[in-house]
């Protein structure tokens, strides 16, 4: 086992091909060794080799068939390949062998609402949560308390309570009080559903190591590097066979609902929230150029940018997306879309905007993985929100024509005028289709995952008014708060 130690060890240094040598050092002595399979599959994944990670993971489940970790993993595998018929097969036999284990509930769980299959997900979620609690176990109540009918809400109270007794972990708690906040909410118990939210934010807050004003110098910067005169400069002739689409904005504004809709067109797809951008060609570029965001961009060749090019249309290839127009919905691409244009000058904005306080509400009140403190604090979300407010007015004035500004009221309330309007912006006929997208089954991975399965309903545009008075009062504390932390007052 020394050697399957130094393996898994080299390779969470990232030095791959040694973890690999050693790795199949110990197949050569046993071939069976399920240990050095698993490692080989993951190692795999690694390097994007997806088939050769099945083969291995494959065996590995054969030869540790009391272990779970190798079956999540090949069904992760499958999903990457796009067979989620695979996936599904894998996760079942995971449950039925492994009936009494909360995360295996919670994996197959998790793929029946990612895939739009809310019912059984909804099943499999309700079991879950009689197995023995595991570190998983508040991840299941917080989707679960978001399907449940509303007369089986008061049930969880109690066990979520518990949970905050239970675990001596915050990372946990901020999920249970986020549980806690959404059944108090559904519930109409609007005071201690903010009492919990306000718990999970805060205590989430604790964990950013940065914070929002640390961000406005690089906004500055973008503005600065990518200004009129940038926008003016000839630009290289780019041929692409799809329009490189953006949805961009802050968080919650609608971008999961508008591509649900588009990607029922028959010439539109979608990466999704496509990070290839900020995590593999601006360190290329950076490195490149020896010079940091956005001055990498200075002086760029014509090489380079054809590389830069090939990068993108290597993920989109990835993912196997041959349509006409190929979206990427990242919110926060807004940051990039200078650069966006200097590689792509004919790519598309749609610019996602939504009633501050519905937005601010949305953002609180939902549980994001990323300790980010926009996705915690209300005056730090206010101070985002201004700056992606600052950033994209400067951006329409130097391409208006590449940028299209949508609101999400008026989506929701003219959904098919406004799916025209935006298809036209994207060169493409009204195909009614459009109007069908809760009935789809491709996967969605967002915190709207499940309310995209439904027809468009109005709630969400009022849903924060029960928390007005609370909201307003909260972002004068927590201003009160920065400013003495600023400057302190001598007692």
């Amino acid at each position: 086992m020394l050697l399957i130690d130094r393996a898994n060890e080299l390779m969470d240094e990232h030095r791959l091909r040694e973890a690999e040598f050693m790795f199949k050092a110990v197949l050569k002595e046993n071939n069976r060794n399920g240990a050095a399979l698993f490692g080989l599959g993951r190692l795999c994944i690694r390097l994007e080799d997806y088939d050769s990670a099945i083969y291995y993971l494959r065996r590995a489940c054969e030869n540790l068939p009391k272990q779970l970790e190798p079956l999540f993993t090949l069904a992760h595998c499958f999903i990457q390949v796009g067979s989620p018929v695979d996936a599904k097969t894998v996760l079942e036999y995971t449950l039925n062998v492994a009936q009494h284990s909360a995360r295996a509930h919670y994996e197959l769980g998790q793929f029946y609402l990612d895939y739009g299959f809310i019912s059984q997900a909804k099943t499999v979620f309700s079991q879950g949560i009689t197995c023995q609690n595991e570190e998983v176990t508040p991840y299941i109540f917080r989707e679960l308390v978001q399907l449940a009918s509303t007369h089986s809400l008061s049930s969880f109270i109690t066990p979520l309570e518990k949970l905050l007794e239970e675990y001596d972990d915050k990372g946990l708690n901020i999920v249970t009080y986020y549980a806690l906040g959404k059944c108090h909410h559904r519930l109409g118990h609007y005071d201690q559903a903010f009492e919990y939210f306000k718990l999970a934010n805060s205590t989430q807050l604790q964990y950013c190591d940065f914070r929002t004003k640390d961000m406005l110098p690089l906004f500055e910067q973008i503005k600065q590097h990518f200004d009129s005169a940038f926008f003016e400069k000839a630009t290289d002739r780019v041929t692409t066979t799809f329009i490189p689409t953006f949805i961009i904005g802050l968080p919650r504004t609608g971008s999961t609902l508008l591509e649900q809709m588009l990607v029922q067109h028959s010439c539109i797809g979608s990466i999704g929230e496509n990070t290839a951008l900020s995590d593999t060609i601006v360190p290329y570029l950076i490195k490149r150029s020896e010079a940091p965001f956005p001055y990498c961009f200075s002086n760029l060749s014509t090489s380079a940018s054809d590389y830069c090019r090939s990068l993108y249309i290597d993920e989109i290839k990835k993912h196997r997306v041959p349509d006409e127009v190929v979206i990427n919905k990242l919110p926060a691409n807004f940051q990039n879309i200078g650069m966006i244009y200097r590689l792509f000058p004919d790519a598309r904005f749609i610019h996602l905007t939504r009633d501050f306080g519905a937005t601010a509400w949305s953002v609180y009140s939902n549980h994001f993985d990323a300790n980010e403190p926009y996705f915690c604090s209300l005056n730090e979300f206010k101070l985002y929100a201004e700056a992606e407010i600052d950033l994209m007015a400067h951006f329409e004035k130097c391409i208006p024509k590449n940028i299209l500004t949508l609101s999400y009221e008026s989506l929701v309330a003219q959904p098919e005028k406004m799916i025209n309007r935006v298809l036209r912006f994207l060169g493409q006929e009204y195909e009614p289709e459009c109007m069908e997208y809760y009935e789809d089954h491709r996967p969605v991975n967002t915190l709207s995952k499940a309310q995209v399965r439904k027809p468009i309903s109005k709630a969400p545009l009022t849903n924060w008014h029960h928390y007005k008075k609370n909201m307003i009062e909260l972002l004068n504390d927590e201003q009160t708060d920065q400013s003495e932390q600023t400057n302190p007052v001598s007692p």
